[in-house]
Order: C-alpha cells, then sequence, then structure tokens
C-alpha cells in the first residue's frame, strides 16, 4: 500500500547542476513503495556531514570526498544554537552560512538530506537548542508548550527562507527534510510531533518528509505524513518493522553507525572495516536507502561539545572523529578505500577522482612566556546573594567564578556543580569537585576568600535531563551546614592575553606564546604535558583538552594559521608548571591514561539473591547475535533484578541491550532507567559498565569482569525503571 500522503510528486527543472538552472524536468517522488528521480528507481547512499565542525575553507574538499567515496548524497544536521547564539538573532553569515553549504553539495553533484531539528543530539551542546531556553520562564522542551513551540516556528521559518529556494521543487538538491529527531525515545506526543511537521511546511519546505528513530521507538517516533526511517536497521528485521507503519517501504536507514561517539575517560570506541563493508553491502543489495552517520565527524571547536547522562554525567571529547570513513582533518581511511571499491563495483560508476588532502605540518616547540592567574584577569564582578547559574547571567558558555569570604574552615558543600570546579582559598588550590563522580564536598582549611571556578563541560544533549541543563553553580554552597552568602560572580567565556610574565601561583593559569612559520597546513597540538583546559589559537578556539584522554591532541586546521607571527593561548585548570607546546603531524585520539579507581555503585542492602521460588521469569538464551524474549504474565515493578547464572564461555556474563515488553510484544521507554547495582562490571580493559545495557547502542556491552581476578557467576544488575511499570516480558 501507498503511505497515505507520502504518494507525491515533486518536480525541477535540471541544467548543470543538480536540480538547478534551465533544461528538462527534474522530478523525486516516492511511489510503488520506492523513491523515483526522473521516474527512475533512487537509492540514497548518503554520508552525514556537518558544515558547523568544519573549518569553511575545507567545505568543498569534504563534499568532493563525499563524491569521490561514490555517495550521491548527503545527509546534514543543521544546528539551531549554532545560528541563533542570543534570543531574536539569527546569523547566517561566514562559517554560518548554510546556502553556501547546500548551495555547494549541489556544484558537487550531492543531493541533500535536511535535518533542521528543532532537537538534533548530534553529541552537540544542549542537542542544538539554544541555551537561552533555559532561562525562559514556562518554556517546556520537546513538547506541545505553546512558548517552546513560538521559538521552535520562528527558527524553522528564519530557516526556511535562507534554505527553501535549495529544494528539488524550486531547483535545488533539497530532496528531503527530517521532522524532529528521534522523538521515539524522548516520548510519544503526535500533536507535537505534529506541530513540528506543520511549521516545517509552513516554512516553505514541500518536499518529502521523513522521521527517523530507533526500531523499537519509531512507533511513537512517527507521525502522519511522513515516512519513518529505522536508525541502525538491518537484515529481516528492518523491513518488518518498518512495514508496519508503511508496509512495502521505501526503506531507509537516516543513520547507519561506521563507530560511535566519545566521551572524556573512555576508550575511543572502533568498529571495524569489514564489519561496515558487509553492512554497507547488506543495503546496496537490497535497495535500502542509507545515510552513514557520522560519514565526516569532524570536530566540536570550541565549547560546542555535548555530553550524556549514561548513569553518571559524561561529556564527549573534542574530537568527533567517530572513527568514520572520513578522518577528522579529512583524510581517506582504510574504511573509506574499502567503501569506495564496494559502491564502484555494486553501482557500476566510475567515481571521480579524490582530491588532494589538506597539506599538514609539524609546529616545533613554543614556549609560552607569558601567564597570568586566572584570578588576575577577572572581568567587572555581579554581586548576587546566592549563586547563581551563568545562564540567567546572559553567559552560554565557557567558566565562571564564584568569590565570598568565609570566616573559619570546614566542610564546604554543594550538590549544584555544573561541571567540573577548582576550590581556592586566598588564591592557591585546595581541590576539585568533579560532576562525573558525583563529588559535592572539600575541606577547606582555614578562614579567607573562598573562590570556585566552574566548567561549563558541555550540556546534555540526550534524553529527560536535558529539561535540567543550567551551569555553573546552581544550588546553594555550605560551611559545615550554614549557607553561605554575599557572593561576587565573574563571568569569564574566553580570557585576555597576559602581556608579561607573573609567575604562576597554585591556580587555574592563563599562557601566552607567539611561534612564526614558513608555511600553513593542518597541524595536532600535542597535550600530554598539560591538564584539563581550552586552546586558543589566533583567537579561535580549538576546544578542550583533558590529560586523561583519550584524545590527547588538539585539530588546529590550516586555514586558522598564518604565514609569519601566530599566537597562541592556553587556559589550564590545573597546571603542572608545564610552559611548551608543540604541533604533531597526526592525532592521537586512543590514549586513555588511568584517572581513578571507579566510584562504587550505590550499595543496595540486602544484596539481589535468587531465588527461582520468586522469580519473574527463568530462560536460555541461544548462543547467537539477535534478539530474544522472554515472555510473562503481566505484573508491576519499580525495580527489576536481572541475573545471570551460567554461560557458554566460563565465568562471564555480557548484554548489549535489555528491554521491558508490553502484552502485546512491544518494547517500553527506557529513558528514564538507571543502573543502581551490578555486582561485576569490566572497566579496566574496555568500556563494560553495565550502563551499556540500556544506552540504545548494540556496539557497547555490559561485561562482567574479565581483565584481572573476578568473582565467578552468578552476575546480577539491578535498574531502577523510574516508575512502577506494568510489563509483560523481557
Amino acid at each position: 500500500m501507498l503511505y497515505g500522503p507520502l504518494a507525491l510528486l515533486v518536480t525541477a527543472f535540471a541544467g548543470v547542476l543538480l536540480g538547478s538552472g534551465q533544461g528538462p524536468k527534474t522530478t523525486f517522488e516516492i511511489r510503488n513503495h520506492e523513491f523515483l528521480l526522473d521516474g527512475k528507481p533512487f537509492q540514497f547512499r548518503s554520508g552525514e556531514i556537518h558544515m558547523a565542525r568544519i573549518p569553511r575553507e575545507y567545505w568543498r574538499q569534504r563534499l568532493k570526498m563525499a563524491k569521490a567515496m561514490g555517495l550521491n548524497s548527503v545527509g546534514a544536521y543543521i544546528f539551531w544554537n549554532f545560528h541563533e547564539t542570543e534570543k531574536g538573532k539569527f546569523d547566517f553569515t561566514g562559517d554560518r552560512d548554510v546556502h553556501a553549504f547546500i548551495k555547494m553539495a549541489q556544484e558537487e553533484g550531492l543531493w541533500v538530506l535536511l535535518r533542521p531539528g528543532p532537537y538534533v543530539c548530534a553529541e552537540w551542546d544542549f542537542g542544538g537548542y539554544p541555551y537561552w531556553l533555559l532561562t525562559e520562564p514556562g518554556v517546556k522542551i520537546r513538547s506541545n508548550n505553546p512558548l517552546f513551540l513560538k521559538y521552535c516556528k520562528a527558527w524553522l521559518d528564519e530557516l526556511g527562507k535562507q534554505v527553501a529556494d535549495l529544494q528539488v521543487t524550486h531547483g535545488g538538491n533539497i530532496l528531503m527534510v527530517q521532522v524532529e529527531n528521534e522523538y521515539g525515545s524522548y516520548g510519544d506526543d503526535k500533536e507535537y510531533m505534529g506541530a513540528i511537521r506543520d511549521m516545517i511546511r509552513g516554512a516553505g519546505f514541500d518536499v518529502p518528509l521523513y522521521t527517523c528513530d530507533g526500531g523499537s521507538q519509531i512507533e511513537a517516533g512517527h507521525i502522519e505524513g511522513a515516512l519513518p526511517g529505522y536508525n541502525g536497521g538491518m537484515g529481516d528485521g528492518l523491513k518488518q518493522t518498518i512495514d508496519k507503519f508503511a508496509e512495502g517501504g521505501p526503506y531507509i536507514v537516516p543513520e547507519y553507525y561506521p563507530g560511535w561517539l566519545c566521551h572524556w575517560g573512555e576508550k575511543f570506541p572502533t568498529k571495524s572495516t569489514e564489519n561496515v563493508v558487509r553492512d554497507i553491502d547488506w543495503y546496496l543489495s537490497n535497495n535500502v536507502s542509507f545515510n552513514i552517520y557520522m560519514w565526516h565527524g569532524g570536530t566540536n571547536f570550541g565549547y560546542w561539545a555535548g555530553a550524556n547522562m549514561g548513569g553518571r554525567f559524561q561529556p564527549d571529547i573534542t574530537s568527533y572523529d567517530y572513527d568514520a570513513p572520513l578522518s577528522e582533518a579529512g583524510h581517506a581511511t582504510e574504511k573509506f578505500m574499502a567503501l569506495r571499491k564496494l559502491i564502484q563495483e555494486k553501482a557500476g560508476e566510475k567515481l571521480p577522482t579524490m582530491p588532494p588532502a589538506p597539506p599538514v605540518i609539524e609546529i616545533p616547540k613554543i614556549e609560552l612566556s607569558n601567564s597570568a592567574s586566572a584570578l588576575d584577569v577577572l572581568p567587572k564582578p555581579i554581586s548576587s546573594d546566592s549563586p547563581k547559574p551563568m545562564e540567567y547571567l546572559g553567559q552560554g558558555y565557557g567558566f565562571i567564578l564564584y568569590r565570598t569570604r568565609i570566616a573559619h574552615g570546614g566542610k564546604l558543600s554543594t550538590k549544584g556543580v555544573r561541571d567540573f570546579a577548582v576550590v581556592m582559598l586566598d588564591g592557591k588550590t585546595v581541590g576539585t569537585l568533579d560532576r562525573r563522580w558525583n563529588e559535592s564536598q572539600i575541606d577547606v582549611p582555614a578562614r579567607g576568600q573562598l573562590d570556585i571556578l566552574v566548567e561549563n563541560w558541555g550540556r546534555i544533549n540526550f534524553g529527560h535531563e536535558m529539561e535540567d541543563n543550567l551551569k555553573g553553580l546552581v544550588d546553594k554552597v555550605t560551611l559545615d551546614g550554614q549557607e553561605l552568602r554575599g557572593w561576587q560572580i565573574y563571568p569569564l567565556p574566553d580570557f585576555p592575553t597576559p602581556q608579561t610574565d607573573a609567575s604562576p601561583r597554585d591556580a587555574p593559569t592563563v599562557y601566552a606564546g607567539h611561534f612564526n612559520l614558513a608555511k600553513v597546513g593542518d597541524t595536532w597540538l600535542d597535550m600530554r604535558a598539560w591538564r584539563k583546559g581550552v586552546v586558543w589559537v589566533n583567537g579561535r578556539n580549538l576546544g578542550r583538552f583533558f590529560w586523561v584522554g583519550p584524545q590527547q591532541t588538539l585539530y588546529c586546521p590550516g586555514p586558522y594559521l598564518k604565514k609569519g607571527e601566530n599566537e597562541i593561548l592556553v587556559f589550564d585548570m590545573q597546571p603542572s608548571g608545564n610552559r611548551t607546546i608543540w604541533g604533531l603531524d597526526h592525532p592521537i585520539l586512543e590514549e586513555t591514561l588511568p584517572e581513578r579507581a571507579r566510584p562504587k555503585r550505590p550499595e543496595i542492602k540486602p544484596v539481589p539473591e535468587f531465588n527461582p521460588a520468586t522469580a519473574l521469569a527463568a530462560g536460555e538464551f541461544p548462543l547467537d547475535n539477535g534478539d530474544h524474549d522472554v515472555r510473562t504474565k503481566t505484573m508491576k515493578a519499580r525495580y527489576i533484578c536481572f541475573e545471570a547464572l551460567s554461560s557458554y564461555n566460563g565465568d562471564f556474563a555480557s548484554m548489549a541491550e535489555l528491554w521491558l515488553l508490553d502484552a502485546a510484544g512491544n518494547t517500553l521507554s527506557r529513558s528514564d532507567w538507571k543502573v543502581v547495582y551490578c555486582d561485576s562490571e569490566e572497566t579496566s580493559a574496555e568500556n563494560g559498565i553495565a550502563d551499556n545495557m540500556i544506552d540504545d547502542d548494540p556496539e557497547t556491552i555490559w561485561h562482567s569482569v574479565w581483565s584481572q581476578e573476578h568473582s565467578s557467576l552468578p552476575h546480577r544488575v539491578v535498574i531502577d525503571l523510574g516508575r512502577e511499570t506494568a510489563f509483560a516480558g523481557f
């Protein structure tokens, strides 16, 4: 059957460029369960690429590489907060010129899957939402809230003014537009999704629409009038799932993952070339359209990297390399070459020659001769009786310092550190508070001037924790139980260049130096001798560094450098005394250093024990991959304990994903789930934490400890469902 209003025809005129100029008509339509371009079956061979993560000077090289690998399309998230950094002030110039980017793709012979959000996730700060939404009274994100929808409409209308003329219906290269993003993992409000769909139409987008969700979330996330897409879908399960909502297709995978995102302190995730080629081969052979996410990841320059909450706060690294076919710096990888060979064989097309990669240089050791304590370069303060989040002071990103005086030493406590704080007394560091470890207390030795410098380490971009995303100090601060009042607050989105050498004290420090270049090219600043902070080169913020890795270098694109004299500024929150830096001709993205013992999960007493008489269900999983169900009678619970009793291989237990089923066999939302107990999880040789069971990524798994001395089976995991939940199977 046809999928309702998706049986439609759109037309344009095609000339020298895709869908532009004068000449015969170009048509794109969804009919008879197929995408048809000029009446002929069309398969999207697409790769995701984000202009905001790439210097504008490199846009064309990246797009030429897409064409050279055999892609015919690119997927493009457009980040709302990248274009409306202040409420009501839109910027589509320079690196933000989305019209120029899409037009450039057209010039290179590439169609576009436009992904305007308003929510995008993308491991991008706040999932693409502007920070100032957090200060608007009455706004409830991702809901049918009238005030929120008002701002969404303003964004989509403005974007429509910029790029609606680039649709295939107007002679351009935009073939489809996505409605929202992965909404099924967040909610199931059809009125909200319908409102976003109608806004997109109202903004002038008249090409076919689509949605994207994981397979179990499609029912909640799809909307009438938009083709459902299945993120990561493979095999018969993909078609069977889509057939429930659009029988016979066409089938599209808006996000196929050739790698994965990465957080600070974790092992850099990779996916083998062999597996990626196998999967893309299946799509090509079965007429399933796909968009490789990411095909080219680029870089989270500045403060744009987001964060997750997988049982704890997990900030994303600066590099968005993603183990993608095209590297962070635009170089062809083994994956790229293998896919180019596959597509050329399958499509029977002669692919264009690859453009040259950007030049690479090394930079000899630079001495950062000037320095100043961050406490010596403070702006004018804002007085407040109690700490205030940075957003309420008009600051979106960076650092913020809170100062008061204390009459005696004692235990300093606050539950509101967002996200990393250096605590100082009379200008000297006492210690740090790190949200990743849920740290909230520190002993302060004596009376004096108390300074708390807080870093915004990226806003959460996925899940309901997004609704609580303020930064800085967001709760009261107490000393031995007494609330501290009378604060001076200093917003620090960046730092001035120190002009002299003030010997660094035991406090966060700004360093500056100059270096000369005879030629420019891409380089990677080696940060292994530094601790935690941010780097600017010629005023361009390259992003955050953190000694624990796995990222140990910062990518500096050649266009950010110049022949002759260049300036570099490093802000280190935990200075070690190092004052030198240099540039390598390659990145270091896979060097994670031991940081500290992983904190124990909150202990549950009594520890869950297996009792066959009271078990809800018992079963055996066969020795293969895939989904396996255990059905039960309908029951309710707030907590569930999963226990592995035996194994096919020694004393180990593992699982990629665990779901609950309703009476009809559909999977239930896991957005409020939290792992609250696990007796064994591998954290040394791999990231095998139990939270991986509920993270929507089948490439990550819970695995009991194997790299060191470990306990035997059984192994148990307890999950808090967030509320009493009715279910009828696992």
